[in-house]
């Protein structure tokens, strides 16, 4: 069966589940925050899904860093974390908390763009980039803001499958190829 349509089928799973327990915006941000600790340590998914360590102590391994959540929300991972160790899933837990994370979005009609500049954006110019991706619902659009000195200067802004390159590393990129210029130079 196709990798794919297995994490996105657990993923709609857990989204019923939360949803029905009332716990889903809680374990939104609970796998948010599991993909950034997926991001800063590669081996984490390793450890997770190594069956010689004890499933209890990996599924305590994730528990731990949410025991400050609410009651319901933590039950709701506790639970999924079974199913996925039950079933011999564990390797697919990164994958599956990008999915609910997409799956949550689209059911409350969130618009998610990350917008990469050299220097620092302050509060009132993410809320105005807000306001122009959703005019009537700002309030609905969720805006990670990254930095990258490589871009030189000016911006890039990723919104679903649209990206704005504003950059001055863009526009180089822009120039070498317009005049068969490869790499750097």
């Amino acid at each position: 069966m196709n990798t794919g349509l297995i994490v996105s089928r657990y993923a709609a799973a857990l989204l019923r589940f939360a949803s029905d327990r009332r716990s889903e915006q809680e374990v939104y941000r609970m796998m948010k925050r599991l993909w950034e600790y997926f991001k800063e340590v590669p081996d984490l998914e390793k450890t997770f899904c190594n069956r010689m360590i004890d499933p209890e102590n990996r599924k305590k391994m994730f528990l731990d860093l949410f025991r400050a959540h609410p009651r319901n929300a933590f039950e709701v991972l506790s639970a999924f974390l079974d199913l996925l160790v039950r079933h011999k899933r564990e390797n697919i837990l990164s994958s599956v908390c990008l999915q609910y994370m997409d799956k949550y979005r689209k059911e409350k009609g969130i618009t998610y763009g990350i917008l990469t500049t050299v220097v620092p954006v302050d509060n009132k110019t993410a809320e105005n980039i807000k306001k122009v991706l959703d005019p009537e619902h700002p309030q609905k659009v969720e805006l990670e803001l990254k930095q990258d000195k490589q871009l030189i200067g000016g911006f890039s802004l990723w919104v679903g499958m649209k990206v704005w390159d504003a950059s001055l590393a863009g526009r180089m990129r822009e120039v070498r190829k317009a005049f068969g210029i490869n790499g750097k130079q």
